[in-house]
Parts: structure tokens; sequence; C-alpha cells
């Protein structure tokens, strides 16, 4: 009877601990952006904040992007922040430091947000997706007639 009882609070305890491991992975969410940068901010406000962070080493206009070269962080050395024509922020491409591989950077970036990316596999989120190509990771906003339903038109 005594050993009937200690198998039935470890089936429980093992219930329990699944139950929280699985609600914690379902309200992991996918980054925003990058730092204090995000997704959909215009571009005047991402020109404000590098120019006035310390957190941001150096920064250039090139045409239709805006590349930083990033100090301070062990993940990414470079980041290339894209905008669509209205001038909003679309894309962030961060490019990993190859002193790391890939593999770690990965791995690190996924513990820290609770995410679990690969090589080979986009995550998607309502209007944003993350991929990897190459030793680049690369955040995206959707375009307005990516978002559309699939009633067709109206």
């Amino acid at each position: 009877m005594n050993l009937g009882c200690r198998r039935a609070r470890f089936v429980g305890l093992v219930i329990c601990a699944l139950a929280f491991f699985v609600s914690v992975s379902a309200f992991a969410k996918m980054p925003e952006g990058y730092k204090d940068i995000k997704l959909g901010m215009k571009r005047s406000q991402i020109v404000e904040l590098l120019s006035k962070s310390p957190g941001h080493y150096s920064f250039e206009e090139l045409g239709d992007d805006i590349t930083e070269v990033i100090r301070g962080d062990n993940l990414f050395r470079f980041a290339i922040y894209r905008f669509n024509p209205e001038d909003e922020l679309t894309e962030i491409d961060l490019q990993m430091r190859e002193i790391m591989g890939r593999d770690r950077v990965l791995e690190l970036y996924n513990t820290e947000h609770g995410l679990s990316l690969t090589p080979n596999k986009v995550s998607v989120e309502s209007n944003k997706s993350i991929e990897v190509k190459d030793n680049r990771l690369i955040l995206k906003l959707a375009h307005d007639r990516d978002k559309r339903s699939a009633k067709g038109p109206k």
C-alpha cells in the first residue's frame, strides 16, 4: 500500500512538472526586435535612439538601410535595419559572432528568449517571423499584403 502511494505521488509530480514546462513554453514570446529597437518603429525614432544611446557604438545610414557595429554583445557583431517605403522598420538582420559559432549563438539566444530556433526552422508568430540564414539571424515584420486573410479580394 505504501509503495502504491509513492508511485501515485511520483506520477502526480511528473504530470505537474510536464504541465509547468508546457505552459512556460506556450508563453515564450518571439522578440519584438533587438535591444531597444523594435520592428515597426519609424526610421527617425531609430536614428534618434542610435545617436543618443551609449549602448550603440557606431551606425551609418546607407541608402534604405541603417547599419550598426555592435559592441558589448557576445552574440552579434553587426545589425542591418531595413525599412519599407513608409520608413517603418520591417527587418533586423543580425550577423552572429563567428568566434562563438552559429550553434552556440543559437543555443544562447534560444535560452534567453525561450525559443527553439535552428538553421532549418523558421518561427512565425502573428505578423512576425524569425529565421536563421547562414551566419545571420533575421527578424521580419510581415508586409501588409502578407497579412491579408484567405477570404480573397474584396
